[in-house]
């Protein structure tokens, strides 16, 4: 793995902000301390979704913060992104591991899932849903805390809560043995996303 990984993982989603403006909210974002993102926007177009990847590229290295695409390693490259996150509609992890030399990370939404991830050559993964989502509809059954510690034991690896997370349950997560916590709409949604920022990374001591 290339340098330690970021406690928090900012999930892209330009619907999440009520402006509508998601270079705007991930830009406060940053301001706020995310220094780990990862660029999702899969159901754009292409040449729509690189011109996007550019300008959150070009955000996000003005604070040395870190870009993961989602599901397309070919992008990330093209970018300069410091990895790819992939999941069960992607290629598979040990496919991309094989020829891919940057991070990867994967959507698990179980702990054997999780653990066949890290098995296959992921660096880290994301365990959802922990809570009812805010952003989107929920992708599975929630675990719950208790669910989720379970989860985390069988996976060997890093493993970020992922779903419903806010400032009021992040230290609950790193308690029940996550590693870090990531957010889509407690971040992008909220009227400030700066000083939401800093209210998630006071929870988590960083």
């Amino acid at each position: 793995m290339s340098g330690a990984l970021d406690p928090l993982y900012l999930i892209t989603d330009r619907n999440a902000s009520p402006s509508g403006d998601l270079p705007g909210a991930l830009k406060g974002a940053l301001e706020g301390g995310v220094r780990l993102v990862q660029f999702r926007e899969k159901d754009l177009p292409v040449p729509e979704r690189l011109a996007l990847g550019r300008e959150v590229m070009a955000l996000a290295g003005a604070f040395s913060a870190r870009v993961i695409v989602n599901g397309n390693p070919a992008l990330a490259d093209e970018l300069g992104a410091a990895g790819v996150h992939l999941g069960k509609s992607t290629a598979p992890v040990g496919e991309v591991r094989a020829t891919y030399h940057g991070l990867i990370g994967y959507s698990a939404h179980s702990g054997g899932e999780a653990a066949e991830a890290f098995a296959a050559g992921a660096d880290f993964v994301t365990m959802s849903p922990v809570f009812l989502p805010t952003s989107k509809a929920a992708s599975g059954p929630i675990l719950g805390l208790e669910g989720f510690r379970f989860d985390v034991q069988a996976c060997g690896g890093p493993v970020y809560a992922l779903g419903g997370v806010s400032a009021d349950n992040a230290a609950a997560c790193i308690e029940a043995g996550a590693y870090g916590v990531a957010l889509i709409g407690a971040i992008l949604g909220a009227p400030d996303p700066a000083r939401a920022v800093a209210e998630i990374l006071k929870m988590l001591g960083a």
